[in-house]
């Protein structure tokens, strides 16, 4: 199926246009719209050319052939504001939806690797109550959280379609990827806002300490 191989090659393109971003404007200042022109082809080579017998892409798809919907849509959302100077998500909504990915990942791990007794997986291959729990997620994301409800939405109709090799809903869901990138971001997210914190205790404390001018 053409539009499954294309939705495989899209998290290596993504994940690839990410690095080269965050590499090139390290050293570049004032961004240009060649220089992104440039960056968005050499992600394109890279991911679709192989050069030594496997593209970048291929190597990175050899890893893992099935990366999940939440990875292509946390990729995305790191990527989107270096390209357009806008984010996809507030901060909460990051902070949200990465501590989402951590807390369900882990109790998906834990249960395929039987450190609780209830293999969870299994009932990813048939409807299942994690289905409904599932859906009654996004509609709580709608209500409380409109942002995040696409990527909630995406899980479902993704699955519908078998945009992914896998057979198993959870495998849509989530992967060791976006497990250890979710938390890289809350690391992040926790290291901002600590040193804004320290910033602006800093900016208080130096304002106490001015003196009042006088009034003649």
């Amino acid at each position: 199926m053409i539009v499954k191989q294309y939705i495989q090659n899209l998290f290596p393109f993504l994940l690839v246009t990410l690095i080269l971003y965050a590499i090139a404007f390290k050293f570049i200042k004032q961004k240009k719209l060649i220089h992104e022109i440039i960056i968005l082809y050499l992600a394109a080579f890279l991911t679709f050319v192989p050069l030594t017998g496997l593209s970048v892409g291929d190597y990175i798809l050899s890893l893992n052939p099935n990366y999940s919907i939440g990875s292509v849509a946390l990729v995305l959302v790191l990527l989107w504001p270096k390209i357009t100077d806008q984010p996809l998500l507030s901060p909460k909504h990051l902070l949200i939806f990465c501590s989402w990915n951590v807390v369900f990942s882990l109790i998906l791990f834990s249960s395929s690797l039987g450190l609780i007794p209830y293999d969870m997986y299994a009932q990813g291959y048939h409807f299942s109550l994690w289905f409904v729990f599932v859906a009654l997620a996004t509609l709580v994301s709608i209500w409380l959280w409109y942002p995040l409800s696409f990527i909630f939405l995406a899980y479902i109709a993704a699955f519908n379609l078998k945009l992914l090799p896998s057979p198993n809903f959870f495998d849509y869901i989530t992967d060791g990827f976006l497990f250890l990138l979710s938390i890289g971001v809350l690391a992040a997210l926790g290291w901002q806002a600590r040193t804004t914190g320290l910033q602006s205790s800093q900016v208080e404390a130096e304002a106490q300490e001015s003196p009042v001018p006088l009034q003649e």
